[in-house]
């Protein structure tokens, strides 16, 4: 199951939850103030193949993850 990040409108704490993808805009109580009046986010991600990211990021070799790194370049 994915992992959904949520921001609670009432306090503004953001938080984490593990749900099916049927249920992912569907109503989940603030980790901190149990309000349900949260927004889930959109979460970035970083992917790589062997043509480059995907993310639009340069490529690098999957050990620095586009950070500075030797065996790369980055």
């Amino acid at each position: 199951m994915p992992i959904y990040e949520y921001r609670c409108n009432t306090c503004g704490s953001i938080f984490d939850a593990i749900r099916p993808m049927h249920a992912a805009d569907d109503a989940i109580s603030c980790e901190k103030c149990e309000s349900k009046d949260t927004t889930r986010l959109l979460s970035k991600c970083y992917s790589h193949n062997e043509h480059g990211s995907i993310s639009g990021q340069a490529n690098s070799c999957g050990n620095c993850s586009g950070g500075s790194c030797s065996c790369c370049g980055h």
